[in-house]
C-alpha cells in the first residue's frame, strides 16, 4: 500500500463576507484532519473598498480589516507543513486599482520622496504566515491534478469544469464559479476528472446578484507518489455542518 499525501483545498471565501460558522467548522476539521497541504484557491478577500462596481455606502468593510481577518486564517493553518495561496481574480483588484490610478500614485508617492511596495503580497502578507503566493492565473500541481482559481463561468454546474478541462487539456481544480460541480472524460489517454470547488462565502443576495445558484463546499485531495489523485468534493449542509468519512462534522449554525 502505497502512502498519500492529503491536502485541503478552499476557495470563495470572500472575506469579509465569509461565511463564519462555516470557515469554523472547516478550519477545526483540518485541524483534526492533519493534511500535509493547503491550498487557498483564490477570492480568500474580496477587496471590497477598491473594487470597481458600485458599492454600498453603509458597508463598514477596509481592506485593514480584510488584511485582519485573512492573517487569523492564515494563523489558524500554522499546524499545516505545505501552504500556498493562488490568487483569484477578487486580490487582482488591488494591482488593477493601483494601475487604473497610477497616476495619482505616482503623484503622491513623487511627493513623498519615497518608494512604496503595493502589491498584494505586501499588503496581505501570506509568507509570515509561512504561504507562498502566486498571483492570479497561476496554478499548483497536485500529481497530476492542476489547481488554480479559474476564469470560465457556466450557469450550469459542471459545465464551467467541463469548459476549464477543455481550456486546460488536464484533470482540473478550480474554484470562481461558486458552485459545485464534476464532469469526467475517458479517451486514449484514460479518465480525466475536472472539479469546480464551490464557495465558503455566504450565499445570500449581493448588490449585484439575486437569489444566486451558489453551492458551498471545499475538497480533500489524495495524492500518489506517482501522481495518481483523488478528489473527496465535500458539500456544506444547510446547518453548517458537512459529512466526511461516515460522520457529521462541526456545529450547527
Amino acid at each position: 500500500m502505497k502512502k498519500t499525501e492529503t491536502w485541503a483545498v478552499l476557495n470563495d471565501i470572500q472575506i469579509p463576507f465569509h461565511d463564519v460558522p462555516v470557515l469554523a467548522n472547516v478550519l477545526s476539521f483540518i485541524q483534526d484532519l492533519k493534511p500535509q497541504g493547503v491550498i487557498l484557491n483564490g477570492d480568500v478577500v474580496e477587496c471590497y473598498a477598491i473594487s470597481n462596481f458600485t458599492k454600498d455606502p453603509m458597508e463598514p468593510s477596509s481592506l485593514t480589516n480584510e488584511r485582519m481577518i485573512a492573517g487569523d486564517l492564515m494563523n489558524r493553518l500554522s499546524h499545516v507543513k505545505h501552504k500556498i495561496w493562488l490568487g483569484g481574480n477578487h486580490e487582482d483588484r488591488l494591482r488593477s486599482h493601483v494601475w487604473r490610478n497610477r497616476k495619482e500614485w505616482s503623484r503622491a508617492l513623487g511627493v513623498l520622496g519615497v518608494s512604496i511596495d503595493v502589491s498584494f503580497e505586501s499588503l496581505f502578507t501570506p509568507r509570515k504566515y509561512g504561504f507562498k503566493y502566486t498571483p492570479y492565473g497561476t496554478y499548483h500541481m497536485l500529481g497530476k491534478l492542476m489547481v488554480t482559481h479559474g476564469e470560465f463561468i457556466s450557469k450550469h454546474s459542471a459545465f464551467s469544469a467541463k469548459m476549464h478541462m477543455d481550456r486546460f487539456g488536464t484533470s482540473v481544480l478550480h474554484g470562481h464559479t461558486h458552485r459545485l460541480g464534476i464532469h469526467y472524460r475517458t479517451d486514449m489517454k484514460g479518465v480525466h476528472g475536472a472539479w469546480e470547488n464551490g464557495c465558503l462565502c455566504v450565499v445570500n443576495a449581493r448588490e449585484w446578484v439575486h437569489f444566486p445558484n451558489w453551492q458551498q463546499g471545499f475538497a480533500i485531495v489524495n495524492v500518489a507518489p506517482d501522481g495518481m489523485f483523488n478528489v473527496q468534493q465535500i458539500p456544506i449542509l444547510p446547518d453548517k455542518t458537512f459529512m466526511f468519512g461516515g460522520l457529521r462534522v462541526g456545529k450547527e449554525g
